[in-house]
């Protein structure tokens, strides 16, 4: 624990600026207001599902918030900061990876589980929904690491599991429960978790006379998988791989692209994944590595799986 408080103090000792914070915060609020104030990505983003402009509509979204605090952050400080060509073409090929990764699935569904009866269908849609992304953020960013970093040493950005250090993470999770669970009483969480609900696994369960918990077990080793993914891109991709050319720069950036992911869910959740994945962020640039981000990432997506099944 003491390493990881060590690293958030170097990080502010030798980043942290009051007016550059208030700047990049108001623009990420902009951002959040927007969105939910005219539904945004559920009302308008979501209408072209199973088409592929969704995939530009995404990429966009994401590049704005990307590039978008990139822009404050030099014109905060130009000396700070240099954009080259080899920058901006592997920061838009992630972006890119990351609209592709968003907006394929409809297609995938369609290739993989067109066969399948109903109630399978239902079920195993979502276990694809959840699994599908270690092809398209996984392998995509194996081709990237291959053609940008290949004699990089953080094993496939951050994947790796020398230096890991999980005890520390036990305590951040320890601290989390009582924040998770007051999470719960916000409006709109129990309709949106325990996401379970809406895989379809209790019938799938009844279907094959199988208990419940056999349903319940497959869905979140599946769920947990995607945090994988999400880590892999946010926190490997965008803070360590993109580091070697911005250094501590690349932080705030991803933070903003990260609460873009959570536009799709409640809006306090995307309000606290600004500081949790500003958080991830600092750690994984001075670590190296993903796996501690992957144990309290999943690990917080649990506790919110079980306190609304509790609620329910």
């Amino acid at each position: 624990m003491k390493k990881i408080i060590g690293y958030l103090k170097l990080f502010h000792v030798e980043y942290f600026n009051w007016v550059l914070y208030l700047f990049v915060a108001l623009f990420i609020a902009a951002l959040i207001a927007f969105n939910y104030y005219f539904d945004f990505e559920d009302s308008y983003i979501d209408s072209f599902y199973g088409k592929h402009v969704r995939a530009l509509l995404f990429f966009a979204y994401h590049a704005l918030a990307f590039y978008g605090v990139l822009l404050i952050i030099w014109l905060h400080d130009k000396s700070k900061m240099k954009i080259t060509w080899q920058f901006l073409l592997k920061s838009a090929i992630g972006l890119a990876i990351l609209g592709f990764d968003r907006s394929v699935f409809p297609f995938i569904s369609k290739l993989v589980l067109n066969n399948f009866n109903r109630v399978d269908y239902r079920f195993y849609f979502k276990i694809l929904y959840n699994l599908y992304g270690l092809f398209t953020i996984g392998f995509a960013l194996f081709l990237v690491k291959l053609f940008f970093d290949p004699k990089g040493g953080d094993g496939l950005y951050g994947l790796k599991f020398r230096n890991a250090g999980i005890k520390p993470y036990w305590i951040m999770l320890a601290i989390m429960v009582p924040v998770v669970f007051i999470g719960t009483y916000l409006p709109g969480f129990l309709e949106y978790y325990p996401t379970f609900k809406r895989s379809g696994g209790g019938e799938f369960a009844s279907f094959h006379a199988l208990p419940q918990a056999v349903g319940i077990v497959l869905y979140e080793i599946a769920y947990l998988f995607d945090f994988l993914n999400t880590e892999l891109f946010f926190r490997g991709f965008l803070v360590i791989g993109l580091s070697k050319m911005l250094g501590k720069n690349v932080v705030l950036p991803m933070a903003a692209t990260y609460a873009v992911l959570h536009f799709g869910k409640p809006m306090g959740e995307a309000i606290s994944s600004v500081f949790g994945g500003y958080i991830l962020g600092i750690i994984a640039l001075y670590s190296r590595n993903i796996w501690g981000g992957v144990f309290i990432h999943g690990g917080i997506a649990l506790l919110m799986e079980l306190f609304a099944f509790w609620r329910q």
